[in-house]
């Protein structure tokens, strides 16, 4: 659970800051709201996407 919170938390941020990154090159406007939810839910679905695919081997 703790992992997920994790991910959640930093997802926001990074979503927070790429989207205001890519708003001032871009000319758009900022939505901090959409850009941080949107990352949260990528970075979710992706890293646990990842661990379903990749196993630590069994010995």
């Amino acid at each position: 659970m703790a992992k997920q919170l994790t991910i959640l938390f930093w997802g926001f941020i990074y979503g927070e800051v790429i989207g205001y990154i890519s708003a001032a090159l871009s000319g758009g406007t900022f939505s901090p709201l959409f850009s941080g939810l949107f990352a949260m839910v990528v970075g979710l679905l992706l890293v646990n996407g990842l661990n379903y695919f990749v196993k630590s081997p069994t010995k």
